[in-house]
């Protein structure tokens, strides 16, 4: 059976493991990797293909902008969601018109984003 192969960068570490574990708990869902900074994730992308990247906007080496050049060159059909703190809207607008294909809110939107990571994985 083909499972979504999903990879997960946050500098955090509480969030990581809080999302990797209700992640792993997804039905259909390959929770392939995880990165805390830009250069882990750049080196993770170039050996990897997943399906969908969610990305920390913030890094302490760069920001997700940074990786989505990344992740579309070594897969051009590669989901890319941003995840933040950061609501503004400009910025959210910004984020998206820079390439990322979606954005979730850490502090409001989190059940969003699961519930759309199943939507995704109930599809392969």
């Amino acid at each position: 059976m083909k499972k979504l192969k999903l990879y997960l960068v946050d500098d955090s570490p509480y969030v990581r493991k809080s999302l990797s574990r209700v992640i792993k708990e997804i039905e259909n869902i390959d929770l392939i990797g995880e990165g805390e900074n830009l250069q882990s994730a750049i080196k993770f992308l170039l050996e990897h293909k997943p399906d969908v990247c969610i990305l920390d906007y913030n890094l302490p080496d760069g920001t997700a902008l940074d990786l989505i050049k990344y992740s579309r060159n070594s897969n051009d059909k590669v989901i890319n969601i941003i995840i933040s703190y950061i609501a503004d809207e400009q910025i959210k607008k910004m984020i998206l018109a820079s390439g990322a294909d979606y954005f979730y809110d850490k502090s409001n939107d989190i059940d969003e984003l699961l519930s759309f990571i199943e939507k995704l994985a109930s599809q392969i």
